[in-house]
């Protein structure tokens, strides 16, 4: 391909001629034809070459020394076709940021060490050809740049410096140097790696390694004694020393919430007096039994606890106690400023649902069969000397003493259920144990209870397979006590905890065992709100915001003796609604301090087939997992596997 300003002479006195090629990129150009000039015509020179590239419409610079060097052969009549006249500007590639390291990586580096240098990324760059046409890059990503984390200065001429102590660490993205100390997110911890020298070969010291502390703030609670041990293995062994604890804070003593301590704790004879007593307050079993004047309670007030440090100095404070939210029931007396109880009667001692009241105890000898019909009180506790049979039911609002087993039979009791035996049922959806306490009992097989308290149990907790009934949920801890003591098959609820030996079974039974942080105390409370609201609204739409005069006038007589009443009972309903509310705010308060310790404890082996469930989630045991904790991670929302 050729260009120029004509191919030999027009007459007698032409000046010299050119014609030039052009390499196929049009980014390279020479002369392909001379012609010398003739007469009085101008002869070759480079100011000529020059004005010659400009006629033929190239703008790209000449090279004046190869036009020296092409003046000089064609004189000599010498082929110049390969000496180029002018080029083009090529287009620039993208070239990514790198660093170049003038440090050891495997070795710590000390403050105002020379790291390296930054090379930094170059975005792709058009070229022009000879004529001045743009010519775009093959390749035009943009190129990859590396940041600069805190800790690094970088200087000029892309010279990098350390500002901190520690290990250099280069990624796709950033250059950063890791910390020599660590602290944990409380700041309770700092944690080290010790390595026998730095980076420049200066040997490790105790003092150097004091003022790495102090630089990165750690002045409280450190441990000489693990530095110095650390140290000393480092240098011996020429080998970096992981995770040596340097510093330890002060963890804050929480205020004790307030509590009820019970005055009346000895346990009287089982062996009853006389089994036909209706009252019998000599015969106590497993209750706290009280006798009439005698103080049987004590409320302790919340504790304020005592502040903490962390490894930085900083004052941790420590959680005030809660109040104790205790409600007394019409047999007891309150003295001391509320902190003294009394009971009014003898009888029996209830402390479920922070209550406190003396009931009356119902002794039933034997079995509760066809005997004795079912046993249903609306006052006081009942001890069953026996067995309660199938499809029968004992109910009171104190509490429930079985000395004997619990069949496929219905039990329900304001205050707690405590069972000798087993609870041993069919999986009837008609057979269950409600408790508003805590539930106890030897074992149990396809059992359903629900609790308000714990639910402790001996020796194992088994359900069925096919069994619709083995669900087992509670309002604080369940436990099963006994040193192997097994939960195989069902679904157990709990809100505070579970702790047992082993999960599920070597075959992978299905087993659930959960967290559900819902108790029936809340769950009465947003019923009766519900309730309440539902009213409320009936009312409006009766008879108004107003006093109503006028709207029970218009009323039909079906209608009128409704709206009275609603409109009767307007105040209190008001008064209960917003005492409910703050109760349930009270409440979700100790909801959120109760998800933090929340703890499923399996000291023995979770087998396969076992799930865990909570705050929504579940996870599922694929192989066995011995000695383990599960717990909620509030932050990521997610279940969390630990070891003891």
């Amino acid at each position: 391909m050729s260009t120029g300003n004509g191919g030999g002479s027009a007459g007698p006195d032409a000046d010299a001629a050119l014609r030039f090629g052009v390499s196929p990129d049009h980014m390279l150009v020479n002369v392909s034809r001379y012609a010398p000039a003739t007469g009085a015509g101008r002869p070759l020179s480079v100011e000529l070459l020059r004005s010659a590239l400009a006629a033929a419409g190239i703008t790209a610079r000449m090279d004046e020394q190869n036009a020296a060097e092409v003046v000089r052969q064609l004189f000599a009549g010498l082929d110049v076709s390969r000496i180029v006249l002018a080029r083009g500007v090529r287009p620039q590639l993208a070239q990514d940021a790198w660093i170049e390291l003038t440090c050891a990586p495997e070795l710590p580096v000390p403050p105002g060490q020379e790291l390296g240098r930054l090379h930094p990324a170059v975005p792709a760059q058009p070229g022009r050809d000879i004529a001045g046409n743009p010519v775009p890059p093959a390749d035009q990503r943009s190129p990859r740049h590396i940041a600069v984390a805190g800790g690094i200065h970088l200087g000029s001429g892309g010279v990098l410096i350390a500002q901190v102590p520690g290990l250099v660490r280069v990624t796709e993205q950033h250059i950063e140097i890791l910390p020599q100390v660590r602290l944990s997110g409380d700041r309770m911890q700092a944690t080290a790696t010790f390595y026998p020298k730095d980076a420049q070969g200066a040997l490790s010291t105790a003092e150097g390694l004091v003022r790495l502390l102090d630089g990165q703030g750690v002045r409280f609670g450190l441990q000489t004694e693990a530095i110095a041990a650390g140290l000393a293995q480092a240098l011996a062994t020429r080998k970096p020393v992981q995770d040596v604890l340097v510093a330890q804070g002060q963890a804050p003593v929480n205020g004790q919430n307030g509590r009820l301590e019970l005055l009346c704790a000895e346990k009287a004879d089982e062996r009853p007096q006389d089994d036909n007593a209706r009252l019998d307050y000599h015969r106590r079993g497993l209750f706290h039994v009280a006798e009439q004047g005698q103080d049987i309670a004590r409320l302790h007030k919340p504790t304020k606890g005592s502040p903490g440090r962390d490894v930085t100095g900083a004052v941790v404070p420590a959680r005030v106690g809660a109040p104790l939210r205790l409600s007394v029931g019409g047999n007891v007396e309150t003295l001391d400023n509320g902190e003294l109880f009394r009971a009014r009667i003898a009888g029996v001692l209830l402390t479920a649902n922070n209550s406190l009241n003396i009931s009356e105890l119902l002794n039933i000898p034997g079995d509760v069969d066809y005997g004795t019909g079912n046993i249903e009180l609306t006052q006081g506790s009942v001890r069953v000397g026996g067995t309660v049979r199938t499809g029968f039911t004992v109910q009171a609002p104190g509490q429930i003493l079985v000395q004997g087993m619990v069949e496929s039979a219905r039990i329900i009791a304001g205050g707690d259920v405590m069972v000798r035996g087993g609870i041993f049922m069919s999986g009837d959806e008609t057979a269950f144990v409600q408790a508003g306490g805590g539930v106890s009992a030897a074992f149990t097989h396809n059992a359903m209870i629900e609790a308000g308290g714990d639910v402790t149990v001996a020796l194992s907790m088994v359900g069925s397979k096919s069994s619709k009934g083995s669900r087992v949920s509670c309002g604080g801890f369940l436990r099963v006590t006994d040193a192997k003591g097994r939960i195989m098959g069902g679904t157990v609820v709990s809100a505070k905890g579970v702790e047992i030996f082993d999960a599920g079974s070597e075959r992978g039974m299905v087993t659930t065992l959960a967290l559900n942080h819902e108790t029936p105390e809340i769950a009465d409370l947003v019923k009766e709100l519900r309730t309440l609201k539902e009213l409320r609204q009936r009312g409006l739409f009766l008879v108004g915001e107003g006093d109503g005069a006028v709207a029970l006038s218009r009323l039909g007589a079906e209608l009128r003796a409704e709206a009275e009443d609603l409109l009767a009972r307007r105040g209190s309903l008001e008064d209960r609604l917003k005492e409910i509310q703050r109760t349930l705010a009270e409440l979700a308060q100790e909801h959120l301090e109760r998800v933090a310790s929340a703890r499923i404890v399996v000291r023995g082996t979770a087998y396969q087939g076992v799930a865990i469930k909570m705050g929504g989630r579940a996870l599922y045991v694929e192989r066995p997992l011995c000695r383990c904790v599960f717990s909620w991670d509030a932050r990521n929302k997610q279940i969390v596997t630990g070891c003891l």
